[in-house]
């Protein structure tokens, strides 16, 4: 059995996109999931062995802020690279690009990936 933490609706602006995209920043909203064997964790009841999911956020909304891509399938890449660290068996994240939605007449334009 796999456990997992899951954060869903980390929201940050950043410049992603084709280079006229990348004028101006635009909203991003990403959701994760960690799996990770939690059964330590809420035997101990101890934050320290679990994973903090407010450094998860942290870390997301940075590398959507900090970085510049013309894909957000390179955006989730990058995010799923930076939370390697959090020592998780497996992340999934899905990227949405609420402003691409909005041209294209849709309700969501979003990347999926695992690694």
């Amino acid at each position: 059995m796999t456990d997992a933490i899951v954060i869903e609706g980390i929201r940050a602006d950043g410049r992603h996109g084709l280079p006229g995209e990348r004028d101006i920043p635009q909203p991003f909203v990403v959701d994760v999931e960690l799996r990770y064997g939690l059964r330590a964790a809420a035997a101990a009841d101890r934050l320290d062995e679990t994973i903090d999911y407010g450094a998860i956020a942290c870390e997301v909304r940075d590398v959507i802020e900090s970085t510049s891509v013309e894909l957000i399938e390179t955006l989730a890449e990058n995010i799923a690279e930076r939370l390697g660290a959090f020592g998780a068996d497996s992340v999934l994240i899905r990227v949405s690009k609420p402003k691409a939605a909005e041209s294209l007449g849709v309700d969501a334009v979003a990347v999926v990936i695992e690694r």
